[in-house]
């Protein structure tokens, strides 16, 4: 079923994209916001397939390089995020336990959940929200390794939805698990990835 659907969604992605090249000039930038609109969607369905089909097919478990995996999220993420929101990946140099892209999945789904939210608002803001800042980093501690997913956006009222859900799922393949973040401002949102070592 996930072939089948990738394969319309091919055949979508290419016909927008072979629409927007030979529509005249003058009508292609009459339209350009909503080709591009639709572009940014099929570019992120085709994230979406990548996570549902990780989440069904696992693989073997695995010692991972951070700095990779971090590249990975930011290419599963970036399509998700809208354009007020800016990601800062600040790895050290370590390994990490992987199973497929189980690990990079779950990232993306953590930070495109808070890229939809919108910033924490100071006294003084006015007018729309603003930029969004999500940082993701490591914190090595003596028998456990933490990825943490920071942002400056409103800690929602409810818990989050089917990305962390599927996030959780995931890092459970890994034998991580998701934590509330400490020493954050307790109005912004944010998670933490704890990895136990046996």
């Amino acid at each position: 079923m996930l072939s089948e659907f990738r394969n319309h969604l091919t055949i979508f992605l290419a016909g927008t994209t072979e629409l927007s090249a030979t529509l005249p000039h003058s009508l292609a930038a009459q339209f350009a916001d909503r080709l591009d609109d639709m572009e940014a969607s099929a570019e992120f369905l085709q994230t979406l397939l990548v996570w549902m089909d990780t989440s069904i097919s696992g693989g073997a478990l695995v010692m991972s390089e951070i700095g990779d995996v971090f590249r990975r999220t930011e290419n599963l993420a970036s399509s998700g995020l809208p354009h007020r929101a800016h990601l800062f990946f600040e790895p050290r140099p370590g390994g990490v336990r992987n199973r497929g892209a189980a690990l990079e999945c779950a990232l993306a789904a953590l930070v495109t959940e808070l890229g939809r939210l919108p910033p924490v608002r100071t006294p003084e803001a006015f007018g729309p929200p603003g930029r969004v800042d999500i940082r993701v980093y490591t914190t090595p501690q003596r028998g456990s390794l933490s990825i943490h997913v920071e942002s400056n956006v409103e800690k929602p009222r409810t818990p989050g939805g089917w990305r962390v859900a599927l996030a959780r799922v995931l890092l459970g393949q890994l034998g991580a698990t998701l934590e509330a973040p400490e020493g954050m401002p307790e109005a912004h949102a944010g998670f933490i990835v704890r990895f136990r070592f046996k």
